[in-house]
């Protein structure tokens, strides 16, 4: 079994070492990693085997450039692996019930289930108003109650029949599904269930973070949008209920 990674950075050097070390540490074999940086920076950087880096600069394509990173990745690399998932660097996939990301594909991609839609849960800025220099699993814990019904898709390569969106897939037999068995026929699930997986969804951070990121456009809209950042980030700074679950995970991840 090869479960990967695919993902996209730009301005994420402050928080690009803790996403490689979680993801690898929870059973990923290979992230693959597109560099949007104008100036070629993360394989440099990042100098570890087991993360791929292409470059892909700027956003002037006649789709996201995000969407241009998966046609690469789905023309140059998906032959080479069982298992993957589409991610963001904010975007941490969250075991409840398992070790290893292999433990829960052996459990829950099985018979007719060609993926899982694994839903987002936003984390807001747990009360910090400035950056600070701990991991993003270590300063925010706090976020809302109910998770959100947006997914990231992970999937088996084997039935790939293309991406709907950055979001989910197309399989030409079988279904994507929630792990409660629902078939999902787009990106969203509303019948959430947090209990065995999550995305903890680090969109907000503090609010002078935030508009560094949103500064820097969005990968999935070619070209460039105007937005009222500061209204964006109070509608995604979540604070209703703990969850320590991944910075408890880093932390152990962190003694070996």
């Amino acid at each position: 079994m090869i479960p990967v990674i695919v993902c996209i950075a730009k301005k994420e050097q402050d928080y690009i070492n803790e996403f490689v070390d979680y993801h690898l540490g929870i059973g990923f074999k290979t992230i693959y990693l597109y560099d949007n940086e104008d100036v070629p920076f993360y394989e440099t950087y990042l100098n570890n085997k087991n993360v791929i880096v292409t470059h892909l600069p700027f956003n002037n394509y006649n789709k996201g450039v995000q969407y241009k990173a998966l046609d690469h990745f789905v023309s140059t690399y998906m032959k080479d692996v069982t298992h993957v998932a589409h991610i963001d660097i904010d975007e941490y996939i969250v075991l409840k019930k398992h070790e290893n990301i292999k433990h829960f594909i052996n459990e829950y991609i099985v018979g007719d289930c060609q993926g899982i839609g694994i839903n987002w849960r936003f984390f807001g800025s747990s009360g910090h108003t400035e950056k600070q220099n701990e991991p993003n699993t270590q300063r925010f814990t706090m976020c809302e109650e109910k998770g959100n019904m947006h997914v990231k898709t992970l999937f088996k390569t084997t039935h790939f029949n293309g991406y709907g969106t950055v979001h989910h897939v197309y399989f030409t037999e079988g279904h994507n599904k929630s792990t409660n068995g629902r078939i999902l026929t787009d990106s969203f699930n509303e019948d959430i269930d947090l209990s065995v997986i999550q995305i903890n969804h680090y969109k907000c951070k503090t609010l002078p973070e935030f508009r560094i990121i949103r500064e820097r456009g969005r990968a999935d809209i070619a070209g460039n949008i105007t937005e009222n950042i500061d209204e964006i980030f109070k509608e995604f700074d979540k604070n209703e209920v703990e969850d320590l679950t991944a910075k408890i995970k880093f932390k152990n991840l962190q003694k070996y």
